[in-house]
């Protein structure tokens, strides 16, 4: 089989990350990778720690890391992300955290008693312009940072030249199939049918009023023009080709047969590692 180029995944949170990962698992079958956690100085230590061979060994850098995440040998091969609606991606957010996902919020804001309004005033990190400040150097609850010294302008300005130019390509969560068919054409991948993962909890959904959009566009004003400029570019680059267009449209019809037996297949993966632990543990 023919060797995988070195790649990185620069994973914003809530833009299908999730799904997209175990694309990329898929992708790159030997498992050497490298995972970025979100924490800049524990990242690179714990890196750091690693043997030449080690090191030189990962083919896939994936993770919650900057654009520009300090460690020189992830931040210099192809680097691949994908954006979301800014909107879309607070409201997401938001019942991400009201469900008790986010381990280091559970005990301020508990399920049982989470409220929309306070959470959305609450000056947390991932609520206002995430995704620009991802493709400059942002790390939650951190200081000294460069794009400390910059202006809201100036942040868009650098956000939006380095998606362009840093960044090898990316896709948009809404255009999820079309971007994953980007990526295969760029990236020389096989076939990247998926499954859905990490679904949202439809029993608890929280209910967003007008007040509360309000507020997610008054929190995110530089990931709005951002996110109008790429996908005005993303739209232009997918309808310039008409036979890359037939190929999504090949690729959508496969996806929705594929899709549930994938789901099956993993089911049925995980049914019989169950029983084998079981009959492990009777002997």
């Amino acid at each position: 089989m023919e060797e995988m180029a070195k790649l990185r995944f620069l994973h914003i949170p809530k833009t299908a990350g999730s799904t997209f990962w175990r694309i990329l698992r898929k992708q790159y079958k030997t498992g050497n990778c490298f995972k970025f956690t979100g924490r800049i100085a524990a990242d690179k230590e714990r890196y750091s720690a690693l043997s030449e061979d080690e090191k030189k060994s990962i083919e896939l850098f994936v993770g919650h890391a900057p654009l520009f995440s300090g460690i020189m040998e992830a931040d210099q091969v192809p680097i691949i992300t994908m954006l979301r609606d800014p909107v879309s991606r607070v409201k997401s957010y938001c019942q991400h955290v009201s469900e008790g996902k986010s381990l280091y919020l559970l005990e301020k804001y508990p399920p049982e008693t989470f409220n929309l309004d306070e959470f959305l005033c609450s000056d947390n990190s991932e609520l206002s312009n995430l995704q620009s400040r991802m493709l400059i150097n942002y790390e939650a609850n951190s200081a000294g940072l460069l794009i400390d010294t910059l202006t809201p302008d100036q942040i868009k300005r650098k956000s939006i030249d380095n998606l362009f130019n840093k960044v090898a390509s990316y896709g948009l969560q809404e255009y999820f199939d079309d971007s994953l068919m980007m990526f295969t054409r760029k990236l020389g991948w096989c076939a990247p049918y998926y499954e859905n993962v990490n679904r949202k909890n439809n029993s608890c959904l929280l209910t967003f009023e007008r007040r509360h959009i309000d507020k997610i566009i008054e929190l995110n004003p530089i990931d709005i023009e951002l996110y109008r400029v790429a996908r005005e570019a993303f739209i232009d680059t997918l309808l310039s080709d008409r036979e890359f267009i037939s190929s999504v449209e090949k690729f959508k019809r496969m996806q929705k047969f594929a899709s549930p037996l994938i789901r099956v297949y993993r089911q049925t993966v995980r049914y019989i590692k169950r029983n084998y632990r079981a009959m492990q543990n009777v002997k």
